[in-house]
């Protein structure tokens, strides 16, 4: 069983971080995680003791991890494509996890050492909050990447609305999510059809026909083949995984 918690950054840190948050494990068995089009700063202790400091790339594919018991985590979500304006080359690392420390060096071994000492969620992300600058002032490209994340613009609407090349927006997106603006919109439409089916509570199955159309896609079809490519399942599957009598 585990416990989850979140909490906000601090007003300066919004636009670029999501949310912090905690996880503890009071017992064995694994964690499904599924893609949602961020970057996290990932610390963990084990038995109490501090572990790792890591960045998890974006994620294309679901990844089910194995939990051991006195295991927890703290994390710094990123908003997509926002966690390369802290971390230089986190648009890289697609599907893959690398020490914070290879990526920045004596700064990330330093923090490593103050979050080793942190006794709370609050606390942790207090840390987090004096020590994450960004690199270089706010520019278009942060701006692109907000109005793909933002809910119900078209991927048209957003290209529009920017004033950019189809071109010029593609490459931006390249540069600080790594994938390309087409994919990115795919992981968030699925991230928002997964949530919805989470907020159902374990209720009857709804027609997957017009909850297919709700969530933005051209049919129930195309619905169950991308949300298998990004949870491994059908969604009738996932809806049944996340009944109060199976967790």
């Amino acid at each position: 069983m585990a416990t989850y918690r979140e909490i906000p950054p601090s007003a300066r840190l919004r636009h670029y971080v999501e949310c912090y948050w905690s996880q503890s494990q009071q017992g064995p068995g694994d964690h499904l995680v599924l893609p949602d089009g961020c970057v996290d700063i990932l610390f963990s202790r084990s038995g109490g003791e501090p572990a790792s400091l890591a960045t998890v790339g974006l994620m294309t594919s679901p990844l089910r991890v194995p939990a051991r018991a006195a295991q927890s985590y703290f994390g710094v979500r990123f908003r997509p494509g926002m966690a390369s304006a802290f971390i230089p080359g986190a648009e890289l690392l697609t599907d893959e996890t690398r020490p914070l420390d290879d990526l920045m060096g004596s700064g990330a071994r330093r923090m490593f050492e103050r979050l080793a000492e942190s006794e709370s969620l609050e606390e942790t992300g207090r840390l987090m909050d004096q020590w994450l600058r960004p690199l270089d002032p706010p520019d278009a490209g942060e701006r692109v990447l907000c109005g793909l994340a933002s809910d119900g613009s078209s991927l048209d609407a957003v290209i529009s609305q920017s004033g950019l090349s189809v071109r010029h927006f593609r490459r931006l997106c390249m540069e600080r999510a790594g994938v390309s603006p087409k994919y990115l919109t795919r992981i968030l439409r699925f991230r928002k059809a997964a949530q919805k089916i989470t907020g159902l509570n374990g209720m009857a199955q709804p027609s997957w026909a017009d909850f297919a159309v709700a969530c933005g896609y051209y049919d129930q079809a195309h619905f169950i083949r991308e949300f298998q490519e990004f949870a491994g399942c059908t969604p009738g599957r996932f809806l049944q995984s996340r009944r109060p009598d199976l967790d």
